[in-house]
């Protein structure tokens, strides 16, 4: 088994589903200390019986910026973030409520922004935070603009933060159409299948991604002492399209 995070103290906030699931699963069978936020505590619980190892549980609205500070001055020193905390909003621009934006801008834009600031302060040398984006700042989508705005404001903030957090690495991992439960909550069940399916046959992989994918991608981003300010793309060649 590969060691490289054991004892290594992690926090991956939206880690109770989806992609920061599999990653604290993936870090957890890595010996790390594994520190799990999210909003809802029945989520929290079931994840950490299946993540194992040495887990915390912890209930964090990212977009509750008090909150956010004292969940961190709690904490005694980390050594890794990792942000996929989810929100979701899809619909035409015209249309879409103004609100209904800020809502997700709030925990996917300013929640990102929010753990890193007070995360940093706690943070040392050979420490990483890993940031998401998404295929829609590659690829222009009709329905998508909270989530552009989003993507390309978390890659433009990644790079500036690797030099400004420095020795700090800061990166950023760009999903593409990953199968997690966010698409259930957005189209409901019959139209989240047909979605996906419809993409896996427009990739060249001939699949859609699943959180095991981009995990992958975050531990070689956290495990890389080289890598900062990078933007991996973890799409499924949906960018080329």
């Amino acid at each position: 088994m590969n060691h490289t995070f054991a004892g290594k103290r992690v926090v991956i906030t939206g880690g109770s589903a989806g992609i920061g699931l599999a990653t604290a699963k993936a870090l957890a069978q890595q010996d790390a200390h594994v520190i799990i936020a999210s909003r809802s505590r029945n989520k929290l619980d079931r994840a950490k019986r299946e993540i194992g190892g040495t887990c915390e549980t912890h209930v964090l609205d990212v977009s509750n910026e008090s909150a956010v500070k004292h969940f961190f001055d709690g904490l005694d020193g980390i050594d890794h973030l990792v942000t996929p905390a989810a929100g979701a909003a899809l619909g035409a621009f015209l249309d879409l409520p103004t609100e209904t934006a800020r809502e997700v801008v709030a925990s996917k834009l300013w929640g990102q922004y929010h753990t890193a600031k007070h995360a940093a302060p706690i943070m040392g040398d050979g420490s990483s935070i890993t940031f998401f984006s998404g295929i829609v700042s590659r690829k222009a989508m009709a329905g998508a603009s909270t989530y552009t705005l989003i993507a390309g404001a978390m890659e433009s903030l990644t790079r500036c933060l690797a030099l400004e957090l420095a020795p700090i690495r800061v990166n950023c991992v760009t999903p593409g159409v990953i199968a997690t439960p966010v698409w259930e909550r957005i189209l409901g069940k019959d139209q989240a299948e047909q979605h996906l399916n419809s993409v896996a046959d427009l990739l060249p992989v001939g699949r859609v991604g699943a959180s095991e994918d981009v995990a992958r991608a975050v531990i070689y981003l956290m495990s890389n002492g080289f890598a900062t300010g990078s933007i991996i793309d973890v799409d499924g060649g949906h960018r080329c399209l």
